[in-house]
């Protein structure tokens, strides 16, 4: 889908209320000024780019073990169990 924008627009344009639903039930967390260190630390440790990143130090700090994601970079991330989608 990163390869291909505009089928994610119009997917989205397509079914905005089911994707609502579901952004709805999420929890969302906010980014805490200790994240942001983590988040360098992971950089330098598993050669994660930014996003991802951030996303691994958002898990380790509020002790998210588990990840479901196509990102095989994540599978480098020793404290991160990747859960196929």
């Amino acid at each position: 889908m990163r390869k291909n924008p505009e089928f994610v627009k119009e997917a989205v344009k397509f079914d905005f209320a089911k994707i609502k639903r579901l952004l709805d039930l999420a929890q969302t967390l906010s980014i805490a000024p200790e994240v942001e260190k983590i988040s360098a630390e992971i950089m330098n440790s598993y050669g994660l780019l930014p996003n991802d990143a951030l996303i691994a130090a958002t898990c380790k700090h509020f002790g998210i073990k588990k990840i479901a994601t196509f990102d095989e970079d994540f599978k480098r991330v020793e404290f991160l169990e990747v859960v196929g989608i």
